[in-house]
């Protein structure tokens, strides 16, 4: 806790902005606030002006803090699934960093050719090869540059700092490790799922080691895709019985939902509470949100605990 500064973590969803304020009391973190606002009217980041994306977002942001205005200056998103382009890829790891990127850049262009990759800002975690991943490879994300200009600019305009961007699994896929079921080791599975995507990482001993991702037409192709992610024949040594823990999270992700996959796919999915180890304030305890709603905040909780 030496040197932490208190930080909020926002996810930004089509209709909605979430926020979780965490700060510190005692050497220990302390969940200072768990909010949501809706918007006027839906944000589409690919279509609308940034004008409209602004004013929409600064709207919501008013009605949070004037319920309860943010004691942090540092501040991070997470953003909607299909703004961010992700592959698992292999690499050399013999390449400079900066190398690297621009292979990294190349191959993105021949899997999205309508897309000008010199707009994107790429980051990757390297994965070496293991008992689970045969070759060296590399989860590689990348966005646009102009979705960052925005947060940017509205973090200008209310004079915070921008510190983390992030997209919504990978966000919550990190609260995992500050929650209190994530007590296993080994091979584990973490399955996000909104209205339009769904996604998968498998962690080993804490660290990502494979990533897939798919757009949904509707709720029954995800029995499907998730039999499809373990039962893989691409090289990937993963299969059902190698995974020592499966978690599920996402936006309005209804109990009855999970129950469902738990029944068909004989896998125990844990909708993990992301606020388990954290203590909060008084006036939380009650709030539905943090007592009822727990899991949709994973992925603001998540880039909230993030530090580095």
């Amino acid at each position: 806790m030496t040197g932490y500064e208190n930080h909020a973590g926002f996810t930004i969803y089509d209709t909605k902005l979430q926020i979780v304020e965490v700060g510190s009391q005692d050497k220990q973190f302390l969940l200072e606030n768990i909010a949501e606002s809706y918007f006027n009217e839906p944000i589409n980041f690919e279509k609308d002006k940034e004008t409209k994306v602004s004013a929409l977002l600064q709207g919501a942001f008013n009605e949070l803090i004037l319920k309860k205005p943010l004691k942090c200056s540092a501040v991070s998103f997470t953003l909607p699934f299909e703004l961010f382009y992700t592959a698992q890829l292999p690499f050399d790891n013999t390449l400079l960093h900066q190398d690297l990127v621009e292979e990294f850049r190349w191959e993105l262009s021949i899997l999205h050719p309508y897309i000008s990759t010199r707009d994107f800002v790429i980051q990757y975690i390297e994965i070496d090869k293991n008992e689970f991943v045969p070759l060296n490879t590399a989860v590689v994300v990348a966005i646009q540059r102009k979705y960052l200009q925005i947060l940017n600019n509205f973090c200008n305009q209310n004079n915070l700092k921008l510190k983390f961007v992030d997209n919504v699994h990978f966000a919550s896929e990190k609260a995992l490790f500050v929650s209190d079921p994530l007590t296993v080791t080994g091979l584990v599975m973490s399955v996000y799922l909104d209205n339009k995507h769904f996604s998968i990482i498998f962690s080993y001993n804490g660290k990502p080691i494979y990533f897939t991702s798919s757009q949904l037409k509707d709720a029954s192709e995800i029995p499907g895709l998730i039999v499809k992610a373990i039962t893989q024949r691409d090289g990937f040594n993963i299969n059902k019985n190698s995974i020592s823990a499966s978690f599920i999270t996402g936006d309005n992700l209804s109990i009855s939902l999970v129950q469902t996959l738990r029944d068909t796919l004989d896998i125990d999915f844990i909708q993990f509470n992301p606020f388990e180890k954290i203590k909060p304030r008084q006036q939380l305890i009650d709030n539905k949100l943090f007592s009822e709603q727990y899991n949709s905040f994973a992925s603001a909780a998540g880039i909230a605990f993030r530090v580095a």
